[in-house]
């Protein structure tokens, strides 16, 4: 029996040893052929030396609308014996009937894998239309892929920069992998001249190919086999490829592949492209929101903060107590620095611009600018590839920081303070003070809350304990992919 292919997959032998069994083998006829001595018709037609020790041979194709599926090879080493026009007839009904039922058998698993397939592309489609963090959907193609091809490993790429035309896209970052070797894929850039997949992106057509024009550390670097890299494409916008791999032990991709994953990536390429654009008209309305805020909190907020500050400051004047005179007066130092941190708010709101800031400088800004003119040592270690972490996902850890930061320079009385970020297989920011820690009594959550909701809206974790030297340790973390 042989795979489409041509590559043989089941040798079926009864009443002939291995040895004479693997020489028929060898045979290939394209037309039932019936001989009573098999050593004169192999030498007939040049085949001397492969003599299996049978005399009389009937050898029958077994084929449907041209495709040939095996051979019936049947043999009997007596030399009185011949096979008559009834054991021809009986061999060619035989060789049909098995010819029809590995048809159907093949098409009935053509039907079913791509059953499979349609169904792991409903359910990407409906997980990226879906609410969640938006790497779960892309992480959910490469494990259906993986799954579905029965291969070693699967990644996929996406554009440095989002909705742009095939021939403007210049980069490509792995954003999610599945199977085996995959600890430093994620975040990996791959240029799109000169690379395989950059390729496959820019013709828009899918490749099986065993080489790699442009080293994938993790990818292509673990041994010799053969992968599928298909594009990820919607009109003319790349939404990202996906590369599929299997060992050298498995079976290589044949073209059948290639039908069956490009309809899973052109439904995956769609569902990625309305996602985008639900999540550019989500963009929008927070914009608006974020400007109807800002009016409001500059219109409003601040001039009733001011004048509570303008009241106290009659009531400094009118005070005979020493004491309550620096209570207020701290008092209005503190509405000054809730003014300063709302007009700050208001600067962010309105100029939303600093997201595609990579990471790296806005966790050194944001910690700056918190830290400044204050009397404590701060240090920032950030490790890892902080400039692929998403815009969302970014504006997220920022945030956590900022509320840590300022929790621990406003209330902590420390000393020095810490700010770990770290982007590997997840993003996880750690920031660590030796001040006094959390009183016991303390009913104020407000800060904890907002960073439990944003690690939960991630699907990530947070967690604020007593740090091992004193002091309070803030733990906030996502996955990446």
């Amino acid at each position: 029996m042989y795979e489409p292919d041509g590559s043989p997959v089941a040798f079926i032998q009864e009443g002939i040893d291995a040895a004479a069994a693997g020489r028929l083998g060898d045979l290939s006829i394209s037309e039932p052929v019936r001989v009573d001595d098999l050593s004169a018709y192999l030498k007939a037609e040049g085949l001397a030396g492969q003599d299996p020790s049978i005399r009389a041979f009937l050898g029958i194709p077994i084929s449907v609308r041209g495709a040939v599926f095996g051979y019936l090879y049947l043999g009997d080493h007596r030399p009185d014996r011949a096979f008559s026009d009834a054991d021809d007839i009986a061999a060619r009904a035989l060789a049909s009937a098995a010819a029809v039922a590995i048809d159907n058998a093949r098409l009935f698993e053509r039907q079913r894998t791509s059953a499979e397939w349609m169904r792991a592309s409903r359910e990407i489609m409906a997980e990226l239309l879906s609410t969640g963090p938006v790497t779960r959907p892309l992480q959910l193609i490469v494990d259906r892929a993986l799954e579905l091809t029965e291969a070693e490993q699967a990644i996929l790429l996406v554009p440095t920069e989002a909705g742009l035309p095939v021939e403007e896209v210049e980069t490509l970052v792995v954003a999610a992998t599945a199977g085996k070797y995959t600890p430093h894929l994620i975040g990996q850039r791959i240029p799109v001249d000169g690379s395989t997949t950059g390729g496959v992106v820019r013709r828009g057509e899918p490749v099986i190919t065993d080489s790699f024009q442009f080293r994938i550390e993790g990818f292509t670097d673990v041994g010799q086999r053969l992968a599928i890299v298909m594009p990820l494409r919607a009109e003319d916008t790349v939404v990202g490829a996906i590369a599929i791999a299997r060992s050298a032990r498995q079976p290589p991709f044949t073209e059948d592949y290639l039908d069956l994953v490009s309809d899973f990536a052109q439904h995956a390429a769609l569902a990625m492209a309305l996602a985008s654009g639900r999540e550019h008209a989500r963009d929008l309305a927070i914009l608006a929101d974020r400007e109807r805020i800002a009016h409001d909190l500059h219109d409003h907020v601040i001039q009733k903060v001011f004048a509570a500050g303008l009241d106290l400051q009659s009531t400094i004047a009118r005070t005979r107590s020493p004491e309550l005179a620096d209570r207020l007066t701290g008092t209005i130092d503190d509405l000054q620095g809730i003014i300063d941190d709302i007009r700050s708010t208001i600067f962010k709101l309105q100029n939303p611009e600093t997201q595609g800031v990579d990471l790296r400088q806005r966790v050194q800004s944001s910690t700056a600018e918190l830290t400044e003119d204050r009397d404590i040592a701060t240090t920032v270690d950030l490790s890892g590839d902080l400039s692929a972490v998403p815009g969302a996902l970014a504006d997220h850890a920022e945030s956590v920081i900022t509320e840590a930061v300022s929790n621990a320079v406003r209330h902590s009385r420390a000393s020095h303070l810490t700010v770990r970020v770290r982007a590997d297989d997840q993003l996880a920011v750690e920031v660590v003070d030796d001040g006094c820690g959390i009183p016991d009594d303390n009913h104020r959550r407000s800060g904890l809350a907002n960073m439990e909701r944003r690690a939960a809206e991630v699907g990530g974790e947070c967690s604020v304990s007593a740090a091992s030297g004193g002091g309070t340790r803030v733990y906030w973390a996502a996955p990446l992919a």
